[in-house]
């Protein structure tokens, strides 16, 4: 029996969640809202082929909106957190060792030969879609940061990927794409000729240490399949709070501005959960 560690990652989650009380959006481009209705923090994957990115302030893409029909919506975090919490809940049915990595993803431990490994996350993904409508992508692989790798592969193909021959993937993906690179820390590492995932898989773990200190020895024995990240499977305490306040336009007067300080935008109610999903 082998250790297998599986990433289910909910799809344009708050889309998602927009799209189960409102079945004829899907389809459709839509976009959600941050708060005070500033940017786009949530795009379906019809949003995205227009062009829309990521964060974009709403006032500059109100053309390629109104040109192209795509439906706008302000963000409900009560309903988010609602279906979060049933994704969870449904993923404990698979695994006794969840960990909530955020609002839309969760790492499980799973035990298992291949094929059966693959059987299962075709049955969490579409027992998932089933009990709470959300459609989700499931990598699995040995370790978390080859999850993820296994993941982001999933979501550009069926929805479920198993790595099993790590080295086949890595060669092809760029070394600021690896979980917990990010673009500055890439840069850097292209200048020391590291262009993908599996240049620095295969760097000498004392020049790593230098460079990245311990974090990145644990990184790159994570991508030779060697897990040095436990799962966490009780939350740790939040050490700190950001709350932070964007603009659909723009805004020139400093009473609007300290308004939106000091208060947060009324919301209404959250939509009625429908029979099906209520809890027993």
């Amino acid at each position: 029996m082998s250790s297998w560690i599986a990433l289910c990652d909910c799809n344009n989650f708050y889309v998602s969640c927009e799209r189960v009380f409102n079945p004829q959006l899907e389809g459709t481009p839509v976009i959600v809202l941050s708060n005070n209705d500033g940017c786009a923090v949530a795009r379906s994957n019809e949003a995205k082929a227009l062009g829309v990115k990521m964060g974009a302030p709403l006032h500059h893409i109100h053309d390629l909106v109104r040109w192209h029909g795509i439906k706008v919506y302000s963000s409900n975090y009560t309903l988010y957190g609602d279906l979060s919490r049933r994704v969870m809940l449904t993923l404990e049915q698979f695994s006794p060792e969840v960990e909530v990595y955020s609002i839309d993803e969760a790492f499980l431990g799973l035990s298992g030969d291949l094929p059966e490994i693959a059987n299962v996350a075709t049955d969490i993904r579409a027992t998932v879609k089933q009990w709470t409508g959300i459609p989700v992508s499931v990598g699995v692989a040995t370790t978390k940061t080859l999850a993820k790798v296994a993941n982001h592969i999933a979501k550009k193909s069926t929805g479920i990927y198993v790595l099993e021959d790590p080295k086949s993937v890595l060669g092809e993906l760029p070394v600021e794409d690896v979980w917990g690179i990010g673009h500055r820390l890439g840069h850097r590492l292209r200048g020391h000729g590291i262009a993908t995932a599996l240049h620095l898989r295969d760097m000498d773990l004392e020049w790593v240490r230098s460079l990245m200190g311990i974090v990145g020895v644990r990184l790159v024995q994570e991508l030779r399949g060697v897990p040095c990240l436990p799962r966490e499977l009780c939350p740790a305490a939040r050490k700190s709070c950001c709350v932070s306040r964007s603009f659909g336009r723009p805004v020139v007067e400093v009473g609007e501005l300290k308004e939106a300080m000091v208060k947060d935008r009324p919301r209404g109610p959250a939509p009625p959960m429908p029979p099906e999903l209520r809890s027993s």
